[in-house]
């Protein structure tokens, strides 16, 4: 089991955090809290062997930030929440190499996502295989911040969350995503739903409407649609083995 700690100056949301989700089910056991970041900071100090802060930003004593800063440079993963979408915040998180940011109240989805992702990370390291997951500091922030939301929560990302979340109109992100990326927000959305559906279909245990309904389509005929469209075969044809047609758009998840 991954160690983690918590760190949350309000106790009702601590123990909501700590109780509500099945961290063992995702190979992970909390085995400390705390209301301020200096308390967690002492923790850690005393025991090197945690491997996951997941800290609120706004703090008495020591703020999440902060701590991230003592962090910044060790081998360990931080996670931010918050209720607060502040593209300062955002931006703090980029620079202390913050692995991810979730928006309280959070959602299951969106924190099992982050840790299934985190995990796979803590397991190539186990193997030897330091594989670093936080963001590229030399991309434009708000890219990364936006990306990272896509990631987190593509069956529910909208392009106005992800405008608010880097205090941005919806109309000045979408020009400015376009530009910056070569492809727009909602082709990127795309991309991430299609990449996620390929690896779901993999386990024939799950049913085709299943795969659907987790990534964001509630009329399973529209991700059929739209996977032909990415890869060139229906999601049965590549139950049934078909290897998917390689284009310069797909090409990365099927390298």
């Amino acid at each position: 089991m991954y160690q983690v700690i918590i760190v949350d100056d309000e106790p009702r949301i601590l123990e909501g955090i700590i109780h509500l989700f099945p961290w063992n089910n995702f190979g992970f056991e909390v085995v400390a809290s705390f209301t301020n970041g200096k308390e967690a900071l002492e923790y850690i100090n005393a025991h090197p062997q945690v491997d996951i802060v997941m800290t609120d930003i706004q703090m008495p004593v020591m703020t999440g930030i902060e701590l991230s800063q003592k962090l910044k440079n060790e081998d360990i993963i931080v996670i931010f929440f918050s209720a607060y979408q502040d593209f300062e915040y955002a931006r703090a998180a980029i620079i202390n190499h913050v692995t991810d940011y979730l928006i309280k109240p959070m959602k299951y989805d969106a924190m099992s996502a982050c840790f299934e992702r985190i995990r796979k990370t803590l397991d190539e390291r186990e193997k030897g295989h330091y594989l670093p997951y936080e963001a590229n500091a030399d991309e434009a922030d708000y890219v990364t911040i936006v990306k990272n939301y896509i990631k987190s929560d593509y069956k529910t990302a909208t392009l106005e969350a992800a405008a608010s979340l880097v205090h941005y109109s919806p109309a000045y992100l979408s020009s400015a995503f376009k530009t910056d990326t070569g492809v727009s927000f909602s082709r990127y959305l795309l991309q991430v739903r299609m990449e996620q559906a390929m690896q779901m279909l993999s386990d024939r245990s799950v049913k085709f409407y299943e795969i659907a309904d987790a990534i964001g389509y509630l009329n399973p005929k529209n991700l059929t649609r739209n996977f032909k469209e990415y890869y060139g075969i229906t999601p049965q044809e590549f139950r049934a083995g078909k290897q998917p047609e390689v284009t310069p758009e797909n090409r990365g998840s099927l390298s």
